[in-house]
């Protein structure tokens, strides 16, 4: 790039301003130069050499200026010079402007860099599409792999193109016509399809056997420590390296948590500092379990003063990314060479931050919830569903962490083995859910079973553990030990989305009664094995007597399939119709029966 050089006389005095560069902006070419009495000047000549590649802006003769008024307003339609304005006027933070800078210089510059934004030869339909598959066929680089530019990487190369020729449309007066990047087809992800030793997802999900393996493949106490907490918290880089001991807090008996304020940001030429995390969703606390709380205490979190860095480089100061993007290569490549890692997983650590997403929703956690222990935004497939458990959902979801991060929680805490009367009995885990009574052989399926109700009916729910022979006593009902044992479950319990319509209730003389509102509408809910109403069946319908003195006759549905219980709720209320004069307890009420 050219520089603005200060020219001084014997006694230290500026004189003039110095514009230097190298012709063509090559390493070999010859240094070229042109001088200017004031500052601003020099400063608008230099960004005006920039914008023409290094070379002399065009209409301009050294020592003169333009002489060619027309050249100099042309170079306002130059698309270079028209991009770079329209990228630094954009509301924008330095960052977001730094990076569509240089994906227009590594992308777009060579291909369209000096055609005319005002020309529909330039820019029309065939030459976007010529520049589309000129990009499909480019190599980049995904860490350390070389791979075809990717659908979503070009959409966004095509969306920054796009935006700027947009401009040129509704410039006042309008520069162009169209915009030509709306006529063109992007590839899709299947049109190319998938190389057997590629991923179809720019994210790679470990599970948490393969981060266990991936951590005791790091040498350094500090670096486990590091890639754990990661795990454990979703955090982001920027953030986990800012974190403070401070930051890390237990603010009552029992509960821990780290607390997200600041990360790590740069400016353009200007050193790293410590800002506000990437959205405002960003600032959070984010809470931890006991067992990863133990480990920061026998890491050192203690002895750390309050402003100290966690994680530093040794000196106190900030980590830096490439210095632990190398150790972290090695310890993928051991990983895979022990067989902890699978050949075909590339991960990064923001993939980290993605398999503690994967933990969560696998078992089930609130989407809601996951996206504010992130600090997203907004998240595209999020939920509200269940966002008015989130407090509820809390303590199941420190639960599966810990489950994942191989902790014993102390709500799980609990022998294999009961002694009883000499003898070793069974453990039998009774999960209480509501005024139900399920007993599991294995604790985390009863955890996982609570877990679920608790989100789905809300209330209080608790286990506890029993043996064999107290599992017969107390909830056997006088049925033999075998009989009472086989209620005992080795899996968790099945549930399905069951629609239900109804019920609806008739008189003897075919008027509706209505025994609550919105009792005609079609509602659904998830169904447990161990509750009435349970079914795989598409629909069931049924329309019944009541016995009692009103002689009324309900109908109603149910099914997995709501189109189908539309249907047998319409004829359950049709076949109720037909016999409701028939009641047998009509003739209680004086009536006679209705023909």
């Amino acid at each position: 790039m050219a520089s603005v050089v200060r020219r001084k006389n014997k006694a230290g005095e500026t004189t003039s301003f110095q514009v230097k560069w190298r012709d063509g902006g090559s390493k070999t070419g010859d240094w070229q130069t042109e001088r200017f009495d004031d500052e601003e000047s020099a400063n608008v000549f230099k960004q005006a050499v920039d914008e023409a590649g290094q070379n002399w802006p065009p209409g301009w003769v050294k020592g003169q200026g333009y002489i060619n008024e027309t050249s100099a307003d042309e170079l306002r339609y130059r698309f270079d010079h028209f991009a770079r304005e329209s990228v630094e006027h954009r509301t924008a933070s330095d960052r977001y402007k730094r990076q569509r800078i240089r994906a227009l210089e590594m992308y777009i510059f060579p291909t369209f860099g000096l055609c005319d934004v005002r020309s529909a030869e330039h820019f029309s339909k065939a030459t976007i599409g010529s520049w589309v598959n000129k990009m499909l066929a480019t190599k980049v680089r995904r860490g350390s792999k070389i791979k075809d530019m990717s659908p979503e990487t070009l959409r966004g190369l095509h969306g920054l193109l796009s935006s700027i020729l947009k401009e040129a449309v509704i410039a006042e007066p309008p520069l162009r016509d169209r915009n030509p990047c709306d006529l063109t087809r992007l590839p899709t992800a299947d049109d190319r399809g998938i190389d057997d030793n590629e991923s179809s997802d720019d994210m790679e999900f470990m599970t948490p056997e393969e981060v266990a393996g991936l951590v005791e493949c790091f040498p350094w106490a500090s670096d486990r420590m590091l890639v754990r907490l990661a795990y454990g918290t979703g955090l982001r880089w920027g953030e986990i390296s800012a974190l403070a001991a401070r930051h890390a807090r237990n603010p009552r008996p029992g509960e821990y948590e780290v607390r997200v304020v600041r990360a790590w940001k740069r400016r353009v030429y200007a050193p790293w500092y410590l800002g506000p995390p990437k959205t405002k969703a960003g600032r959070r606390t984010v809470e931890i379990t006991a067992g990863l709380w133990q480990e920061l205490q026998e890491y050192g979190l203690a002895k750390l003063g309050s402003d100290e860095l966690i994680f530093h480089n040794g000196e106190g100061d900030r980590l830096k990314y490439a210095t632990f993007w190398e150790r972290w290569g090695r310890a993928v490549k051991r990983a895979k060479a022990r067989g902890l890692l699978p050949e075909w997983k590339h991960p990064t650590f923001h993939d980290l931050r993605h398999s503690h997403v994967a933990a969560l929703l696998s078992d089930g956690h609130s989407l809601t919830y996951v996206q504010r222990r992130l600090g997203h935004e907004s998240i595209k497939t999020t939920s509200d569903r269940y966002g008015h458990l989130l407090e509820t959902a809390h303590k199941a979801a420190l639960v599966t962490i810990d489950r994942v991060m191989g902790f014993v929680s102390p709500a799980a805490v609990a022998p294999p083995e009961i002694r009883s009367g000499g003898d070793c009995k069974r453990a039998v885990h009774v999960a209480y859910l509501g005024s139900r009574q399920i007993g599991f052989w294995d604790l985390g399926h009863a955890e996982g079973t609570a877990e679920r109700w608790v989100r789905e009916r809300g209330g209080s729910v608790h286990i506890e553990t029993t043996t064999s022979d107290g599992w017969v006593g107390a909830f056997g009902g006088g049925a033999g030990p075998e009989s009472a044992l086989k209620a005992v479950r080795s899996q968790m319990p099945r549930r399905t989305w069951v629609w239900r319509a109804g019920p609806v209730a008739y008189a003897a003389d075919g008027s509706e009664v209505v025994t609550h509102p919105g009792a005609g509408e079609l509602d659904g809910r998830w169904v447990w094995d161990f509750e009435d109403g349970y079914t795989q069946e598409p629909a069931h319908g049924s329309a019944e007597w009541r016995r009692g003195s009103e002689a009324e006759t309900a109908a109603w549905a149910w099914g997995c399939d709501e189109e189908a219980v539309r249907a047998a709720y319409a004829n359950a209320r049709a076949e109720a119709l037909r016999i409701c004069g028939q009641h047998p307890d009509r003739a209680a009420r004086g009536r006679e029966p209705v023909t």
